[in-house]
């Protein structure tokens, strides 16, 4: 499932993109779900009330809030998302590139430029790694991988935690460590009750290693060979005392 916003302060447009967008994932088998903005304000509010959106289709110019001002306000709340400039005019790719916008497109939009960049879109998000989805109280979440600090076990529960808070599923720590594993984010097994994101290291000493955030997290005595031969393997190592 794909969770896509279109953001345009012309009426026309977002209806034509919608239906467009609609019939472009349905011949590509892409179930999708998308939600119509017609100014910044409302999709900047939807973002950071945690509505996880995979791809963006941003308007540059609108009355109430420009593209350019929404997409640096998301990507304070989101860097992943794939944010695709949909616009009249080119003369603000410069200032736009501040934002890391995966595409541009120019108005009048043709149905085939519309689904050479679904496709790249799409194919980007599948290869790319960006999210970890789960199910918890039957609904289907998904949390950037980038953002985990890292996953800890507790009985049947596994705690997955975030820069932005933490979260919980019903599951085994092998299994997420097993599915992880084909991801281009490593994640280090450090004691059997935690997972933890190596992006998210700063440092390892015998017994603990050092996230990001200041916190220390053991690792058991029967890994610590194992990790230390992970970590020195690993670039931007460093030691740190007690």
């Amino acid at each position: 499932m794909l969770n896509i916003a279109i953001c345009d302060d012309d009426i026309q447009t977002t209806g034509r993109m919608e239906l467009l967008i609609q019939k472009i994932a349905k011949q590509n088998f892409v179930d999708t779900e998308i939600e119509v903005f017609w100014n910044g304000e409302g999709l900047v509010d939807a973002v950071i009330e945690g509505s996880g959106f995979d791809i963006i289709y941003l308007d540059i110019e609108m009355d109430k809030e420009d593209g350019i001002s929404a997409a640096k306000r998301i990507r304070m709340y989101d860097k992943n998302v794939l944010i695709i400039y949909v616009t009249s005019h080119e003369t603000h790719m410069s200032e736009s590139f501040l934002v890391r916008p995966f595409q541009f497109l120019v108005k009048p939009v043709s149905k085939q430029q519309m689904e050479a960049c679904f496709k790249a879109a799409y194919e980007d998000i599948n290869s790319g790694d960006f999210y970890f989805r789960y199910s918890y109280q039957r609904v289907n979440r998904k949390i950037p991988i980038r953002d985990i600090l890292y996953f800890e076990s507790n009985k049947r529960k596994v705690f997955i935690v975030t820069e932005k808070g933490n979260f919980e599923l019903y599951g085994k720590l092998n299994e997420i460590e097993n599915s992880l594993r084909t991801g281009k984010v490593s994640f280090l097994r450090v004691h059997q009750s935690f997972l933890v994101n190596y992006k998210h290291v700063i440092g390892q000493a015998y017994d603990f290693v050092v996230l990001d955030n200041g916190e220390k997290i053991s690792i058991s005595e029967d890994r610590r060979k194992m990790i230390s031969e992970q970590y020195c393997s690993m670039e931007d190592t460093f030691y740190v005392d007690e």
